[in-house]
């Protein structure tokens, strides 16, 4: 008897994750059909705001590429956020600053005394900012000459945040190792998920590689006051504040805004990303129930599908079978905004293998707070905390 209503529960919740994902990959097609992006080509004034801690190594390839913008030269400045690196980072920005270049250099100091340096940092050199518009990438990124313009282009006067797109650098697909096809993919097949939400006026989430915001909507919600005892997501956390608080926001699907981030060098490294993403999902269920039913959905689909396999073969497979059917419908029609070539999409069936099982292991260690972020590790009482957002 017992079993019996376990395997209809099992059963239940495979089919509501197969209803609810149909539902949103026929609602993100016809967003993408009648979605129209916003041009306005009036200039403002920006501020590039990174944080970086010993990323002198590659802090000259993001400077040489943010120097070059086709953006007006009086309109923009760098706001570098130095997190107390131990590197020779303050000797790199203060060259560019004695070359006449329009940068800035703020030290952050005490680390050691909140849950998140790098929000400390942040904090500081957004403070600092003189532009209307903040924009901001990590120091291992590459942006193209065009980012600053496609980026501020979006801002109408009802917009208050604008998501860009981030992926990994791969120069030679064929050469790349399985970790890094595989990172590349999940960005990608993450993103258009992301993308459909923002076709049908969701902003689920971004990513700190590639956001702007105005500088007077980060002050209207208190910067990063509400969010400010979570270790990480100074981006997604802040833009549900921003969300909750009535700021529009949209994402940027012109390709002269994406920008690229270098590929992790270990699985564990990769692991440890992950992990840090999913923490906030806790905090992602009080700021937006749909995102995360979705999310749960999924996973029963994913999940259901492979433990009903070890119960009914035939059954399991077809629900397998399912799920790759509408991941195909889904990618077939919004690859082509995230240059997503067939010649990668032959890596699908390894991804598909990889990230049923990375999915759940990483929302696992995320929960945990078994990770590290700008060498800390959350403290116990941050993750047990309340969350008064």
């Amino acid at each position: 008897m017992v079993g019996k209503i376990l395997y209809w529960l099992l059963l239940i919740l495979i089919g509501s994750g197969a209803l609810t994902y149909i539902v949103f990959v026929i609602r993100f097609y016809f967003g993408w059909k009648r979605y129209k992006q916003i041009s306005n080509y009036r200039k403002q004034r920006v501020s590039v705001v990174v944080v970086a801690r010993n990323e002198a190594r590659n802090l000259p390839r993001l400077m040489s590429c943010l120097l070059s913008q086709d953006y007006p030269k009086d309109l923009y400045e760098i706001v570098l956020g130095d997190d107390d690196s131990e590197d020779e980072t303050e000797a790199l920005m203060q060259s560019y600053i004695a070359a006449g270049h329009n940068v800035r250099y703020i030290k952050s100091l005490g680390r050691d005394d909140v849950v998140s340096p790098k929000k400390l940092a942040l904090n500081k050199a957004v403070t600092a900012a003189e532009g209307d518009i903040i924009l901001t990438t990590d120091a291992d990124c590459i942006v193209p000459k065009g980012w600053i313009s496609s980026m501020v282009s979006c801002f109408s006067d009802d917009v208050s945040m604008v998501a860009g797109y981030s992926r990994t650098l791969i120069p030679v697909w064929s050469k790349a190792s399985i970790l890094q096809k595989y990172e590349h993919l999940d960005f990608a097949l993450t993103y258009m998920v992301l993308g459909g939400g923002y076709t049908l006026g969701r902003s689920w989430a971004c990513i700190g590689q590639n956001l702007a915001y105005r500088k007077s909507a980060w002050e209207s919600v208190g910067g990063f006051s509400k969010i400010w005892h979570l270790i990480s997501g100074d981006d997604v956390n802040l833009m549900q504040v921003m969300r909750r608080n009535g700021h529009k926001i949209i994402f940027n699907f012109s390709p002269a805004s994406f920008t690229h981030t270098h590929p992790v060098k270990s699985w564990k490294q990769f692991i440890n990303q992950r992990s840090r993403w999913a923490s906030n999902m806790k905090y992602q269920l009080s700021f937006d129930p749909e995102f995360f039913f979705i999310l749960f959905s999924m996973a029963c689909l994913y999940w259901g599908g492979i433990i009903l396999m070890f119960i009914n073969l035939k059954l399991g497979l077809a629900v397998f079978a399912y799920r790759i059917l509408i991941e195909h419908f889904m990618i077939s029609y919004s690859r082509k905004h995230f240059r997503v070539s067939a010649r990668m999409l032959r890596f699908y069936p390894i991804w598909l293998v990889i990230q049923t099982f990375m999915l759940v292991f990483t929302m696992v260690l995320g929960q945990l707070g078994i990770f590290v972020w700008h060498g800390k590790r959350p403290p116990k009482g941050v993750l047990n905390a309340s969350s008064n957002l």
